[in-house]
């Protein structure tokens, strides 16, 4: 599969380096010259003919980019990766929520993409073959697009997750605030290598 990558920070590397691992052929959109040894291309190139696009990128600049490129990414499936943290406070908080999320501003600026909220519950290290005891983690993902949502499940399958599907693209206002939840956990206990499970009797 061709992957494009949007955003060049930890989370993009993490992701284009752990799907490079596992034969995807996969381009970082950046203004960057270069990424390390990762194939790199201005963002709209890194997203056309692409067969799946993974929005990799700080919160408060998602939607701006997504906007701008609205017309490539029209029938792409869109993973959006990123959460509305706002740290100019201090701690970490979210800055949308509740009542509308990242996830369905993103989906609202590009309005032909079929956008799947994943990735956002996880720290970068454990987003590709995640090796925790008690067996792979919980992926929960969400998403208007029933077929996009299969696209992305079965990656996250291939890459070592069990996947939770949560509904509607909506479902991103309970997904991002889970990114809240593990962010606690790794301040209080110093430790960032953890991942939801869900347990269900159908598992």
């Amino acid at each position: 599969m061709r992957i494009g990558i949007l955003g060049s920070g930890q989370v993009g590397q993490a992701l284009a380096r752990g799907y490079g691992r596992h034969g995807h052929d996969v381009v970082v959109g950046t203004r960057q010259a270069a990424v390390g040894d990762l194939a790199v291309a201005r963002p709209e190139d890194a997203v056309r003919g692409a067969d799946l696009v993974v929005l990799a990128v700080r919160g408060d600049a998602a939607v701006e980019l997504v906007g701008s490129l609205a017309g490539p990414l029209d029938g792409t499936v869109l993973v959006d990766a990123t959460n509305p943290l706002d740290a100019s406070a201090g701690a970490p908080r979210l800055f949308v929520g509740h009542t509308d999320s990242l996830g369905e501003q993103v989906q609202r600026a590009a309005p032909g993409a079929r956008v799947v909220k994943a990735y956002n519950t996880v720290g970068n290290a454990l987003m590709v073959d995640p090796q925790l005891p008690g067996g792979p983690p919980t992926m929960f993902i969400g998403g208007d697009d029933e077929a996009a949502k299969a696209t992305v499940a079965g990656l996250l399958r291939d890459t070592g997750w069990d996947v939770v599907d949560l509904g509607g693209i909506e479902a991103s206002r309970w997904l991002e605030p889970m990114c809240m939840a593990w962010v606690a956990h790794g301040v209080r206990t110093g430790t960032w290598g953890h991942a939801f499970r869900l347990l269900r009797p159908e598992v």
